[in-house]
């Protein structure tokens, strides 16, 4: 009887399992699917790049927002582009800071701030005359006014993904429900496409359809020097140190923490103390230990308004990170409640002891939500398993890199110019901050000068095994490589090549992991899209696409020591001396540029029986390439090569390539012509000494011809 009775209670729990089961089933068929080519889930610069560059290939495609707004972070608080360099901003992101300049140059033409940044450098950080900082609702309203121009996007604010449909490994749709300011929840909602691109910061979508994921911090290794449990002397003074310092106690170990998350506060100075922003009472568990502030501090967008970033003692809260992106959306009222008032405590502060008792919320900004941005500052979430994993050694221009940028990677999508930038990962816990271990300031990493200019490959974004989903924020890297990938110029350039690639996947019907790198390559180039970092060759120069395939193949010369000498301590990525990262296409072009150009531009397989030049010795730059071009000249019934065989008394002769020589036209067709062992097409000016610009057209003309 008593095995009986236990059998009965067995079958009645699987019974009520097998009825829980179906009730979520049939939640999820009652709710009527909304079918659209391409799903982007979060509306931040990455997700608004995927959904326009999809919309302009003609997909039809839903965004859908969990604030108000569109532009992530750039509409909640983050209110500048962490670029470093201009010129690294590229396709959509490019498009958002040109029409921030020209809002900023005609209908805020007259704030004391624009006027002054118009004076200064055009290159210099956060000047809003260039439209790289602004004020929180003029991003919203740009990022609006860019998608609505394009008719296939249609848009969705307040809903946030709870779960994922699946078709065995391949993801085929989002469930998302309503969400509103206090965080609850609402209405359920299903949308189905060919391709789901997960654009938020949590990479949520990765949980839900158990996409392997990584969270906190790598031990430390061979390839990264920085990783796990790392004490600096960043954000911090620490005397007896020199800059970028690792201190003891360092030990490399790993863990599932996270950096700092932070409510990214915009204030605004009402020039008197008496404003109705000031905040009466202090927040639950206000503790004025844990902050500080200059009130020397100055605006830094238009209208009086500042930028609330506080690391060390300010608004940065550590411990809650990792909590944050595990968490579900109930759990998150309650984190959202912690950093509220931890924020808003700085303020307070600052009001009161501070003494800045003129600064208080915006009264424009955020105008139903207390003022109080509409998103946390999530720095990183879920990194996904892709395809390909970056790591540190893949942005340090020294570890594989030559010195100057980071080792190249062929299969690039997108670019980053920035430094390896992680807040605290454990905050310091009193003003007599030891230097190193228990106490201190651990994990914050600011290394600007060992990072250069470096290429973010297309498998980041895509998962091992699953199917029909890409991650353009959620990136396959580590921690200390997502460190500086976490920019929005870059997350938005991945964004825009998630979404160049959704509309591919579909016009061929291929699988995302599938598709020919090379043709995406193609579309993003047609955008404007950089895929290798030149100072001096904008998207719309004659040469830009030529220079950048090119460059892909490593047939341009990026590591003429030449180039190492700069008018600033050393070769530094935050020296924005500009020579460094020059394409020069004004210059006119060596005979050793070029062989290296023509070899590697058209593919040709190096061949190399000697060391043949006095003037080209083995060491030389150009040396491999010159010797290619001889041997291939010499096998040639009409060689194509030239070279001077000179003679004195006396000494034994010597033989000349002339590799600094400049190449005219002529010259330039004779050698494509031997190598491609056909005739080239003739150039315009043969007699003409061609310069770097010309000659990649011209390489890249005959590459193209020949596929």
């Amino acid at each position: 009887m008593i095995r009986q009775f236990l059998i009965l209670i067995a079958l009645s729990l699987v019974i009520d399992l097998q009825i829980e089961v179906a009730g979520k089933t049939l939640l999820a068929v009652h709710v009527p699917a909304s079918t659209y080519d391409v799903v982007v889930i979060g509306g931040t610069p990455a997700g608004v790049a995927a959904a326009i560059a999809a919309g302009r290939a003609g997909k039809s495609v839903i965004l859908i927002e969990q604030s108000p707004v569109l532009g992530g972070v750039h509409s909640s608080g983050v209110i500048r582009l962490d670029d470093l360099y201009v010129e690294s901003n590229s396709g959509v992101m490019e498009e958002f800071r040109q029409r921030v300049k020209a809002y900023h140059r005609s209908e805020l033409a007259d704030d004391p701030l624009v006027k002054a940044h118009l004076t200064r450098d055009p290159r210099s950080p956060w000047n809003v005359a260039e439209g790289r900082a602004w004020e929180p609702h003029t991003a919203a309203r740009i990022y609006a006014e860019m998608v609505t121009e394009i008719g296939t996007i249609t848009t969705r604010f307040n809903e946030v993904a709870v779960d994922v449909e699946m078709k065995g490994n391949r993801v085929t749709g989002v469930i998302t429900q309503d969400r509103d300011h206090q965080g609850s929840l609402g209405e359920r909602q299903a949308y189905s496409g060919k391709v789901i691109i997960d654009a938020t910061y949590e990479a949520d979508l990765a949980a839900f359809a158990n996409v392997p994921f990584r969270i906190g911090r790598e031990a430390r290794s061979e390839e990264e020097p920085h990783a796990g449990r790392i004490y600096t002397n960043f954000f911090r003074g620490v005397s007896g140190t020199l800059k970028a310092t690792i201190l003891p106690e360092s030990t490399g170990e790993p863990d599932d923490r996270s950096q700092a998350f932070t409510y990214r506060l915009t204030g605004k100075d009402y020039g008197r103390a008496d404003h109705p922003y000031r905040i009466k009472e202090p927040p639950p568990n206000y503790d004025p230990a844990k902050y500080r502030w200059s009130s020397n501090t100055k605006p830094i967008i238009p209208n009086r308004k500042f930028d609330m970033l506080g690391i060390n003692w300010g608004g940065d809260l550590t411990g809650y990170g990792t909590r944050w992106v595990l968490a579900d959306w109930e759990e998150r009222v309650a984190i959202e409640k912690i950093f509220r008032n931890y924020d808003l405590g700085w303020l307070y502060y600052i009001q009161t002891e501070g003494g800045s008792p003129n600064i208080g919320l915006p009264d424009d900004e955020f105008t139903d939500n207390n003022n109080v941005p509409y998103r946390l500052y999530v720095r990183q979430g879920r990194r996904i398993h892709g395809r390909y994993t970056l790591n540190e050694s893949d942005i340090h221009k020294d570890l594989r890199g030559n010195g100057l940028r980071g080792p190249l990677l062929p299969e690039s999508v997108a670019i980053g110019v920035y430094g390896i930038d992680a807040h605290n990962v454990q905050a310091p816990t009193s003003r007599k901050e030891p230097r190193s271990g228990e106490g201190a300031a651990e994990g914050t990493l600011h290394l600007f000068d060992v990072t250069g200019p470096y290429q973010i490959p297309y498998g980041v974004m895509v998962p091992e095994q699953h199917r029909g989903i890409l991650f353009p924020v959620g990136i396959s890297s580590t921690h200390v490589a997502m460190c500086t990938v976490r920019m929005e110029p870059v997350w938005c350039s991945l964004g825009q090549a998630a979404g160049v690639a959704a509309a591919l996947a579909i016009d061929h019907d291929l699988e995302l992991a599938d598709l020919p790198i090379k043709q995406i390559q193609n579309e993003l180039l047609n955008q404007g899209c950089v895929l290798f970092f030149y100072t001096d060759l904008p998207g719309d120069a004659p040469a830009f696409e030529a220079a950048q395939k090119l460059s892909l193949l490593g047939a341009i010369a990026n590591d003429d020591p030449d180039r190492f000498h700069v008018d600033g301590p050393a070769a530094s990525l935050s020296d924005l001396n500009k020579k460094v990262y020059r394409f020069r296409p004004n210059d006119f072009v060596t005979m050793g540029e070029f062989a290296r150009m023509a070899v590697k531009g058209l593919e040709i397989p190096l061949s190399i029986t000697a060391a043949h030049f006095s003037d080209v010795p083995r060491g030389h730059p150009a040396f491999k390439y010159i010797e290619t071009l001889y041997d291939y000249s010499t096998q040639s019934h009409e060689p194509f090569f030239h070279y001077e065989i000179h003679k004195e008394p006396g000494k034994s002769p010597r033989v000349l390539a002339h590799s600094d020589r400049e190449v005219t036209g002529a010259s330039a067709i004779e050698i494509v012509s031997g190598l491609m062992r056909k005739k080239a097409k003739g150039w315009h000016d043969p007699d003409a000494n061609l310069t770097r610009g010309e000659a990649v057209q011209l390489i890249y003309q005959h590459m193209a011809s020949g596929k």
